[in-house]
């Protein structure tokens, strides 16, 4: 609808009026009657003045509907593995348009049988990238189980098409700018790393594909947020927990490796279930859905007490120990 209000102020209006007005000036001139010059000056100064104040005013009106290429919604991802579904459909259930492309078919068959659409052909071709929508979209993902592959992916999607946010998942220790020294570049390419290191993406692939996962979501409050954060970093570092998408002041973003969280966040994420699918199934864990049902779980939102961060109680409670 924002799309459509935005179009309707730039829209050019001012081609027909400018045919009626010198048309009528004609007719008016072959009839003797004086005024058809000054009509069709004045309508022609009309438009002129409408199209400057379209364009001096087009950037504001963007930013009103939020429409800019920075608030832009939507993702296309690169990798149709257990990962790249969970999110498309994450996606597509907060309203957002969600492409898929991937080169292996049983994937791709996957992928579609869930709803979402897919493109099978390599997304290194910038057509593809191109008719997938790139250009509308406010999110590049590369997750495919190659991390030097997502590089070169996300590079070349900033290059030919800059997308607002762009993300990969690789290795923490792999050199990303392999191309970009070459030319220098190295900062230009603005590539985020996704959710955690490229092999713990390996191991979360294999809890989704073996139904060993609950989706969960929390909220960052400013009450007890330090030991909220303490513990949830915890869980992450564990490997528990995989952060997948982070809602902040209504907008919907890819989690980085590196995320730092504020208080108001809303966080969308997995959490490691290793009990057996039989088990899952007698508990009610387990229930077939079309739609993804984030809850909130006991594991995350139980916090302890203790503030890891705070040893300042224990350290002086340990002085006095030892004083007396």
């Amino acid at each position: 609808m924002a799309r459509k209000v935005f179009l309707g102020w730039i829209a050019p209006r001012g081609i027909v009026s400018a045919s009626v007005a010198s048309l009528f000036a004609i007719l008016l001139t072959e009839k003797g009657i004086n005024g058809g010059d000054s009509i069709k000056a004045l309508v022609f100064l009309t438009i002129m003045m409408t199209v400057f104040i379209q364009g001096l005013s087009a950037r504001w009106v963007a930013k009103g509907l939020r429409i800019t290429a920075v608030e832009a919604t939507g993702a296309v991802i690169v990798g149709c593995n257990a990962l790249g579904r969970l999110l498309g459909r994450l996606f597509e259930q907060q309203g957002e348009s969600v492409v898929l492309i991937d080169t292996d078919p049983e994937a791709c068959s996957q992928a579609e049988a869930q709803g979402l659409s897919v493109f099978q052909s390599s997304a290194l071709d910038p057509d593809v990238l191109e008719e997938a929508g790139i250009e509308s979209m406010g999110t590049f993902m590369a997750l495919t189980s190659n991390g030097q592959v997502n590089i070169v992916l996300a590079q070349r999607a900033t290059e030919e098409f800059k997308p607002p946010r762009v993300f990969a998942i690789f290795p923490s220790n792999a050199p990303q700018d392999n191309n970009a020294n070459k030319t220098g570049n190295t900062n230009k390419t603005n590539i985020s790393p996704a959710f955690v290191d490229q092999q713990l993406i390996k191991m979360w692939n294999q809890y989704l594909t073996e139904d060993q996962f609950k989706l969960g979501i929390t909220n960052f409050q400013e009450q007890g947020f330090s030991f909220k954060q303490a513990h949830f970093q915890a869980l992450i570092r564990e490997g528990e927990v995989l952060p997948l998408l982070i809602k902040r002041q209504g907008s919907l973003q890819v989690v980085q490796a590196a995320q730092t969280w504020q208080a108001g966040d809303e966080v969308t994420y997995l959490l490691h279930d290793p009990r057996p699918k039989l088990l899952k199934r007698l508990s009610g864990g387990n229930k077939t859905s079309k739609e993804l049902t984030a809850e909130r779980l006991s594991e995350v939102e139980e916090v302890p007490l203790a503030d890891p961060f705070d040893n300042s109680l224990s350290e002086s409670a340990g002085l006095k120990s030892q004083n007396s």
